[in-house]
C-alpha cells in the first residue's frame, strides 16, 4: 500500500481494519440505481467510526484516514465491479492539508483503473471551513480533472446556502432532518422546496438522503427530488446490490 505519511503504530492498526459498505442512490422517476455511497466501517463493532473520525481531527491523522477511505472505497468499487457513480466523503480538512496536492485520489482512480468522471467526492457542510480561498481552489482542481462535486448534510451545518454559491456542486444532499419532518413541519417542507428551485435553476441534483418510512419516501417524490437514499430503500452492505437484485 501507498506510503502516505508516517503515523503512530496505534492509528495504522485501527486504520488497517477498516472496510467498505456500500449504500444505494436511486434515481426518483424510475427506481434505477443511480450509484452507491462508499461507507467506512471498522471490523471490531467496539470502534465507532465517527468517534475515530474526530479522534484523527484531534491528533492530526485526520489526512492519512481520509485518504486510506477513498483508496478503501476505489479498491473495493473495482473488486464489485461497479458501473455506476461511486460518491465517497471527503472531509474538507483534508481539501486544506498541505499535502493535499500531492494527488492522492487521482493516484488511486489510476491504480484501479475507475474513471474520474464517475466519482462524486461529497464534502459535509457540518464542518467549518477555514479558509475559503484553500478550499474553493481544491475543489475547483477536482471538477477540472472530471470529478463531480456533491454538498452532504445540506441545510444541517456552517453555511450552506453560502457554499452552494461559491463552489456550485453538481449534486446537493438534503439532510435527513428536513426529510423526517416534512408532513409536520411547514418549514421543513419549504426549505426542501426552496433548496429544489435553487438547484434545480442550475441544474444540480438533489438527492433526500435518509429515507426511513413509505410516507417519507412519498413526500419527497411529490416534491421532485432527483434521487432518493435511505434504511427504507437500501441498507448499506459490504455487497453491492445491482438493480434487478
Amino acid at each position: 500500500m501507498l506510503q502516505l505519511q508516517t503515523e503512530t503504530a496505534e492509528s495504522v492498526k485501527l486504520y488497517s481494519d477498516l472496510t467498505v459498505h456500500f449504500q444505494p442512490i436511486f434515481v426518483a422517476k424510475t427506481g434505477k440505481i443511480f450509484g452507491y455511497e462508499a461507507l467506512t466501517r471498522h471490523k471490531s463493532k467496539k470502534i465507532n467510526v465517527r468517534n475515530l473520525f474526530e479522534k484523527a481531527k484531534k491528533n492530526g491523522s485526520i489526512y492519512l484516514l481520509d485518504m486510506l477511505c477513498r483508496r478503501n472505497a476505489l479498491k473495493e468499487a473495482c473488486i464489485q465491479g461497479l458501473n455506476d457513480y461511486l460518491f465517497m466523503n471527503v472531509c474538507p480538512e483534508t481539501l486544506l492539508h498541505p499535502n493535499h496536492q500531492l494527488g492522492l485520489t487521482d493516484i488511486f482512480a489510476d491504480e484501479f483503473s475507475f474513471p474520474k468522471e464517475r466519482i462524486v467526492l461529497e464534502i459535509t457542510e457540518q464542518t467549518t471551513i477555514e479558509n475559503y480561498e484553500i478550499f474553493i481552489k481544491a475543489v475547483n482542481y477536482y471538477k477540472s480533472r472530471g470529478y463531480k462535486i456533491a454538498i452532504d448534510d445540506f441545510g444541517a451545518g456552517f453555511g450552506g446556502p453560502k457554499l452552494l454559491s461559491l463552489i456550485e456542486p453538481d449534486i446537493v444532499k438534503i439532510d435527513r432532518h428536513f426529510i423526517s419532518c416534512l408532513r409536520e413541519n411547514s418549514v421543513c417542507k419549504s426549505f426542501v422546496a426552496f433548496t429544489l428551485a435553487i438547484c434545480h435553476e442550475k441544474n444540480i441534483m438533489v438527492v433526500a438522503e435518509g429515507i426511513e418510512t413509505q410516507a417519507e419516501l412519498v413526500d419527497t417524490l411529490r416534491l421532485g427530488v432527483d434521487l432518493l437514499q435511505g434504511y427504507y430503500l437500501g441498507m448499506p452492505a459490504s455487497t453491492i446490490i445491482k438493480d434487478g437484485n
